[in-house]
C-alpha cells in the first residue's frame, strides 16, 4: 500500500489523474525500460501539446519492502509532475473509492493498495519511492579453468 508523503519530497509525488489518458514522468533515469521508437502527441486542456519521447515501465519499491512496476509510463522530457492516469488503473482492473475526503484503490482481489487524502489544493497525490535498479554483470579473471 502507498500513502501520501510531505510536500518536501516533490520528486516522488505522483499525481493521481482522472482526466489523464496515459501514465507520465518526465524522469527518463527511472525507467528499468523504454521504447524510445514511440511518440506521441500529448494535448493539454488549454489545446496547448508537448510530445512524450517513450513508453516504458518504473520499478517501484512498495511499503512491505517488495517491488511492483507501473507499466506503460510515457517519458515526457521536461515534465514537473508524475501523474498516474485512473483511467489506465481501472482499465487493468484495479477498483476506487472515493469518500470523506479520501481515494482508496484496491486490487482485484478487493485489498486495499493505496490511500491518498485530498490536498488543499483539491488534488490526490501519493509518494511512491522508486526502486534503483542495477545491471549486474559478472566476468572471469581467471581463465586457467578452461
Amino acid at each position: 500500500m502507498a500513502t501520501t508523503n510531505s510536500e518536501e519530497d516533490s520528486v516522488n509525488l505522483w499525481y493521481l489523474d482522472t482526466c489523464c489518458s496515459n501514465h507520465m514522468t518526465g524522469h527518463r533515469e527511472w525507467f528499468v525500460n523504454i521504447d524510445d521508437k514511440v511518440k506521441s502527441k500529448i494535448k493539454f486542456a488549454d489545446n496547448s501539446f508537448v510530445t512524450a519521447k517513450g513508453i516504458g515501465k518504473v520499478m517501484i519499491q512498495r511499503k512491505d519492502g517488495q517491488h511492483s512496476f507501473i507499466n506503460d509510463v510515457l517519458y515526457v522530457p521536461n515534465m514537473k509532475n508524475n501523474l498516474l492516469s485512473l483511467g489506465k488503473l481501472l482499465e487493468k482492473g484495479y477498483s476506487i473509492q472515493m469518500e470523506d475526503s479520501q481515494l482508496k484503490m484496491f486490487d482485484s482481489n478487493k485489498r486495499l493498495i493505496l490511500k491518498a487524502s485530498l490536498s488543499r489544493n483539491k488534488t490526490f497525490k501519493i509518494g511512491i519511492q522508486i526502486a534503483e535498479f542495477q545491471c549486474l554483470a559478472a566476468s572471469i579473471s581467471d581463465e586457467s579453468w578452461m
